[in-house]
Order: C-alpha cells, then structure tokens, then sequence
C-alpha cells in the first residue's frame, strides 16, 4: 500500500518510509550508538587528512551582518568576538527561514562560547540538489540548491569574507532537509569541511519511492531510479565519506522516520569502518521540533571541538 506524501507550507516536508519495517530498539541511557555491520567487505579508501589552519581574520568586524546576498539569494553572517578561524555553515529545514536555528535554538550562546562564525543562507525549498532534468516541476532557484552552494555561496564566502577557507576548521550543521544538506554538502566539496552535525536528517530517498519533493526534482522513482540512487543519494555515496559526523535522531519523529539516519550509519560503518568518526544517537520520544534540535547542540559542539582537538 503506498502512502501519500504531502507539502507542509509552515515547515518541513512530510515523510513517510513506504515499503519499509521500521525497527524501534528501546534505550534508556538517552542516545544509541548500534554495533557496525559486519566490514569484511568494507573499502578501506584513506581519509584526507586535515590541513594546519589558516589564520586569516574574517573581512567583518564582530557581530551581526545581515541581509547580504549572493546572486539574489540573502544570508546572514554572524562573526563571535573571540572569533577563532572556526566556521559553521548552518542549514535550517525545508521551507525554513535562514533565521530559523537562531530565533528557536541558544545556536548563537554556543557560537559566542567556541568561537564560530555562523553562516545562515536562505536555502528554504532546495533538496541541495546537483542539476535539474525536464522532469523537474520544483526549483529553488535558477540554480539547483547544491550547485549553489558548491560554485556560488562557498567561493564568495571566501573571497568577500576570508571564512570558509580551506584549512581553516569548517563545520557544518543542519536539521532534516538541511541535514541532508550537510550529507551533500560534504560529499561535494571534499576535504573542506573538518566535521558535520545531522539532525533528523533523510539520506535514501529510494526508501520513500512515493515522496513528492523528490518526484518534484528527480521525476517519477519508477522513471528514473538512476537519479534517486545516484550523485543526489548521500547513501550511496557512503564509500565516498570522509568527514567526521555526529549524526541525531528522534524516535518519535513523525515527519522523517528515525530509520533514515540508523540506515546511513550502518552504512557508512559498513563502508568505511573506523577510518572516519561517526556518531549516532537515537533519542528516546524525541519529535521534529526545536526541542530536539536546540536540546543537540551542547553535544555537537562538543563533538565539534573533540575532532578539532584531535587534528
């Protein structure tokens, strides 16, 4: 039976898995780190090491800098005054306000407290796609989202800013579609960025056949499985992966089921191991709400600054 997928015009996409058990293992310590798969067959591609930071002062005195834009598309900058060559790229949920972590979440008390500049661009109705096709009903912008970001938003941040630069420590975090954001985002811009944080994220579309965002932009699965299983599927890219990820879920989630988050770190356990840091936490009635989100964000940070230690 399939299930129907509707638009949510006040927030994020609804989701449901189609064709799928969803597998709920009780906890009781508050977050659930499962055993890898087996790896016998796992690659054992080696990750890019990091490169010493670059010291370069951000072009913006400390503060707040809004309504800047890039190609027509606006972002917000906030610069810490103890600003230590510490970025972080953040990505809100679909149809989301760039606004949105920091009117509903201590993300700036967090940024204030470790030194990141936060990066806030208005990313809104984008599945951080990397090209549309004819079939393509729903666009972003001129520009798919994931082009954007990798050929506009990231070149410009770093020319007008002096954020973003390769060595320098470049985080990024994101909150359901921006959680898939991170996942793409990483992918397609290899090495840049020394750590990630996903939130209720969705990684295999190919689990929701009948989703109508993604049908949107890709067309029909049934048409076109190559598009949903391709350079768009942050699973199945997982042989790729080489950027430490603190990845978060609620099991209570009713807008994207928990399984996608569990599924992606099985597989990247499976793929690559222990060559790369990844971290799961299933947490216990935990929704799709700022109470989840906000609630993450001590141990994001203090997974952030783990792997910044440790490079």
């Amino acid at each position: 039976m399939k299930h129907p997928t509707s638009f949510n015009p006040s927030g994020d996409k609804i989701r449901w898995l189609a064709g799928c058990c969803l597998l709920i293992i009780p906890l009781t310590s508050g977050c659930f780190n499962p055993p890898p798969p087996p790896t016998a067959n796992a690659e054992t591609t080696t990750p890019t090491a990091p490169t010493p930071t670059t010291m370069a002062e951000p072009m913006l005195k400390p503060g707040w800098h809004r309504n800047l834009t890039i190609d027509g598309v606006p972002y917000d900058l906030y610069i810490p005054a103890n600003y230590r060559s510490a970025s972080l790229l953040v990505l809100p949920g679909w149809n989301y306000e760039r606004t949105s972590w920091v009117d509903n979440a201590p993300l700036v008390d967090y940024a204030d407290k470790y030194g990141y500049a936060l990066i806030l661009p208005e990313m809104l109705v984008t599945l951080y796609e990397s090209a549309y096709y004819p079939e393509t009903t729903l666009k972003w912008q001129p520009v798919p989202g994931g082009k954007f970001i990798k050929e506009r938003l990231i070149p410009e941040i770093q020319n007008q800013h002096n954020l973003l630069l390769p060595g320098q420590y470049n985080t990024l975090l994101g909150l359901s579609t921006g959680g898939r954001g991170v996942a793409l985002i990483a992918l397609e811009n290899p090495g840049l960025f020394a750590a990630g944080a996903s939130l209720s994220g969705d990684f295999s579309q190919e689990n929701t056949p009948d989703d109508r965002l993604m049908t949107a932009v890709y067309g029909a699965f049934s048409e076109f499985p190559q598009r949903w299983l391709g350079r768009d599927n942050p699973q199945a890219r997982a042989p790729e992966w080489i950027m430490p990820l603190y990845l978060a879920h609620g099991t209570d989630d009713e807008i994207v089921p928990e399984s996608q988050s569990r599924l992606f770190y099985y597989a990247l356990r499976q793929r690559r191991g222990d060559d790369i840091v990844v971290q799961y936490h299933a947490v216990p009635g935990a929704g799709h709400d700022y109470e989840f989100w906000g609630g993450q964000l001590p141990s994001v940070f203090e997974f952030f600054e783990k792997v910044k230690k440790s490079s």
